[in-house]
């Protein structure tokens, strides 16, 4: 589920709730939000949030991912069929690669299946104090703004994955100034952007980040007998005091 999408929700799963619920995300959409996506949860689950938050190809979007630890195959997995999508997947989709060391997710991407690569740009970048990927998510927001002739509310989808392994390299205030940089781009453009934390929901490293954003995408792997999906997400909105039922992803 992304904002802007219908299903129940709710803290006591009334339709009022529901209601609330839409409206909200009926706002992060218009305004710009930046979501923190955390979970006790295998690596997949990520990936599938990710890629419903890039967003699907029934409107032209542009989208942009900086992956620090992301496989090539998870990228792969996120982006929608170039033959599907309205205009060039070239022209509306960068990687920006902030890996250690750098590698080429085109190069990687291997399935025989999977969308083609190549022709997105995918910048490498490596630098002491994150002011490299700042700059250069930056210049891909301003690029993706002029490209459409000025973004439309929720065009832009940014996806940052992982936080934790920029803390694993950079000194936590560093990672927290980057994100506040990061953030305050997408809010300009009125974006939706998305921060992959592998931490269970309410952890330390979960709580000291969760500040920083709009709202808090909680994710986990449920039995799936007896039911259509095995995996849920649960929205933590503190502005609205408001927590969602568990929904299917």
């Amino acid at each position: 589920m992304s904002p802007g999408s219908s299903g129940r929700a709710g803290g006591d799963g009334t339709p009022a709730d529901a209601e609330r619920f839409r409206d909200v995300l009926a706002e992060l959409r218009a305004d710009g939000c930046n979501l923190l996506v955390v979970g006790d949860a295998p690596r997949r689950l990520f990936t599938a949030a990710s890629a419903g938050l890039l967003g699907g190809p029934d409107e032209t979007r542009y989208r942009l991912l900086a992956i620090t630890d992301a496989s090539s195959r998870s990228v792969v997995e996120r982006l929608p069929d170039p033959e599907a999508v309205p205009g060039s997947l070239a022209e509306t989709t960068e990687v920006v690669n902030h890996a250690a060391p750098p590698r080429s997710v085109a190069e990687e991407a291997g399935r025989p299946e999977a969308p083609p690569l190549s022709d997105i740009s995918e910048p490498s970048v490596a630098d002491p104090e994150l002011a490299g990927l700042q700059a250069d998510l930056a210049e891909a927001m301003a690029a993706f703004d002029c490209h459409a002739g000025g973004l439309d509310p929720g065009q832009l989808r940014v996806g940052v994955d992982s936080v934790g392994a920029l803390v694993e390299h950079y000194d936590e205030d560093v990672v927290r100034r980057c994100l506040r940089v990061v953030t305050g781009y997408v809010s300009d453009y009125d974006a939706m952007g998305h921060y992959v934390l592998t931490e269970p929901y309410g952890s330390d490293r979960a709580d000291r980040f969760a500040d920083e954003f709009d709202a808090v995408v909680e994710l986990r792997a449920v039995d799936a007998a007896g039911r259509d999906h095995g995996a849920e997400e649960r929205w933590h909105v503190p502005s609205r005091d408001l927590t969602t039922d568990w929904l299917p992803l």
